[in-house]
């Protein structure tokens, strides 16, 4: 049996390996997005949804390159003009095709500019409402607002020109190099120091938007301002209560993980249009309107480490985002309220997956080709709560101080910070963090559909003034796998003492025998339920006593 998870483990990373590779030999690599937008009058009644765009896109040919292709809603968008060096261009179903008349050089960086509209359309990314506009990119919407190749494996700078209305405030990634007013106008320039995934790409932005902004000073020292832009009528004591825990909260996550990583941190409450709780964008978070809420942001701020600084290569490694991120919520209240409450909240996220009626592996390879329906990639009882129950047994598994010091080397790990990984390549790198072979592990639970279902039973026997505890574990479950895990057991004796083992379960019919020199009177398997994906009945067998 561990042979066979071994197997499987080889064979995902030789499928890993074979992705990586064509992966990388893309013939571009996206640089920078240079957006100009002007935004002035979808502000004004009847709030259109068109607007006039021009984008320089900077990038690098990788090899001899002869055309670019980029996404382009057909949809949401008309491609006016292509400008660069002798190019042509044709838009059709969804993709922008930029044809060089003369190739490219290999490592060659060139400019192109496109100058595009945005019909008067609802598309599911750009939003506009009674005097407010919002993006929402995840996980392919940045395509209909704005020529880019849309994937998240290609990071770039990003820098942003926005004309506005003068009672309009404007949010978006990065920090604000300027905002210049004149007379009833006011140009927004918003610009990165590091890259993005066009997933994480936003705008949020309305007349009277309130705006709050405190300091929080790094690790390092640095000053890193914090916004927060709020709806008249919210209620204040909640966002009063988020700006004074985010201090610590931004503390709290750059001890245990790395130091704040971005140079922004920011809030942003929108409208009912927002469908969503919140979204991760990179150094301004979207939250659902009147959501300062203490849980919600501690989830989207933690995937600045686990999303951002360290972004999925493909949709198939969702839950490297949001396991991680459902997990850092249990983090934080296992800091503010001790680790009882952590407990109770990771068995709430364990029942959530127990009860979704459609179960499937958090990691699925075949997304790699084809992203699923929104409501199956972001599932929240399978990739976010069941990928978080994996991470806490992981965690019991490793130990706090090897699991926590994973953590801080994994979000260290320069071949990572602001790029791209794998659920493969992370799998690797843990087991090297750790020293550990982890193979079993990762394959159980991130291939497997379901759970243990335990059916063990125990026996105490007496021989001269010794007594012989034997247990017997077994599954029976819903898939070919048994589920190797280390087992807690809790030996509770006549006298009223109790003593620990633990036993490494990875069979079926696997016994084990311990001996004392005084009467057990009960058996509790896993007493503190740090396998929390799993189903247990223990039977007692009747003590047999030998007399001599």
């Amino acid at each position: 049996m561990k042979k066979f998870y071994k197997a499987i483990f080889l064979f995902l990373l030789s499928v890993s390996f074979a992705f990586s590779q064509s992966e990388s030999e893309k013939d571009f690599d996206i640089l920078k997005y240079n957006l100009e937008l002007d935004l002035f009058n979808n502000y004004q009644q009847p709030y259109p949804h068109s607007f006039d765009g021009k984008i320089e896109i900077e990038f690098k040919a990788l090899n001899e390159l002869t055309q670019l292709k980029l996404n382009a809603s057909s949809f949401s968008m008309m491609i006016l003009s292509v400008s660069g060096d002798d190019v042509s261009f044709q838009h059709k179903s969804d993709t922008l095709y930029v044809q060089f008349n003369k190739p490219i050089e290999k490592s060659s960086i060139r400019r192109l500019i496109i100058k595009y509209h945005h019909n008067d359309v609802v598309d599911g990314a750009f939003f506009v409402k009674d005097g407010m506009l919002f993006t929402n990119n995840a996980p392919q919407g940045a395509r209909k607002w704005f020529p880019c190749f849309d994937h998240p494996s290609d990071k770039a700078l990003f820098e942003l020109k926005v004309k506005t209305p003068a009672d309009v405030l404007l949010g978006s990634n990065g920090l604000l190099v300027d905002s210049t007013k004149i007379a009833d106008t006011i140009y927004y320039n918003w610009k990165t120091v590091y890259p993005l995934s066009t997933y994480l790409i936003v705008i949020s932005s309305k007349k009277n938007y309130q705006l709050d902004e405190i300091e929080w000073k790094s690790l390092s020292g640095k000053k890193i301002p914090v916004r927060f832009y709020w709806n008249e009528g919210e209620n204040q004591s909640a966002l009063n209560h988020i700006k004074s825990i985010t201090p610590q909260m931004m503390q709290y996550f750059s001890e245990m993980l790395c130091d704040y990583p971005f140079e922004k941190n920011g809030y942003a409450t929108l409208n009912e249009l927002f469908i969503f709780g919140g979204m991760e964008n990179q150094t301004l978070i979207s939250l659902c309107a009147n959501c300062w809420d203490e849980s919600l942001v501690a989830h989207e701020f933690a995937h600045q480490w686990f999303g951002n600084l360290i972004t999925l290569k493909t949709w198939a490694d969702v839950w490297l985002n949001e396991g991680f991120a459902t997990y850092a919520e249990g983090l934080w209240i296992e800091h503010r309220f001790g680790h009882k409450a952590y407990k109770e909240y990771m068995e709430v996220q364990a029942e959530r997956f127990f009860q979704a009626e459609n179960k499937f592996p958090i990691f699925n390879i075949n997304w790699r080709k084809q992203i699923p329906d929104i409501n199956t990639l972001y599932n929240g009882p399978i990739i976010y709560a069941k990928a978080s129950a994996v991470l806490h047994m992981l965690r019991y598994v490793l130990g706090d101080s090897s699991f926590f010091n994973a953590l801080k080397l994994y979000t260290n790990d320069k071949e990572f910070q602001y790029g791209n990984i794998s659920t493969e390549e992370f799998v690797g790198k843990f087991m090297n963090y750790t020293g550990k072979d982890l193979g079993w592990f990762f394959n159980q639970w991130l291939a497997g559909t379901y759970y243990p279902i335990y059916k063990n039973f125990y026996s105490i026997t007496q021989s001269d003034s010794e007594f012989i505890v034997d247990l017997v574990f077994t599954q029976e479950n819903k898939e070919n796998i048994y589920y190797q895990m280390p087992f807690h057991i809790k030996i509770l004796f006549e006298d009223g003492s109790s003593v620990d083992e633990i036993v490494f379960n990875e069979m079926n019919n696997q016994n084990f025998q311990f001996i004392y020199n005084k009467k057990p009177i009960k058996i509790y398997f896993d007493p503190d339920n740090n396998i929390l994906l799993k189903e247990i009945y223990v039977e007692e067998l009747e003590d047999i006593l030998i007399d001599d």
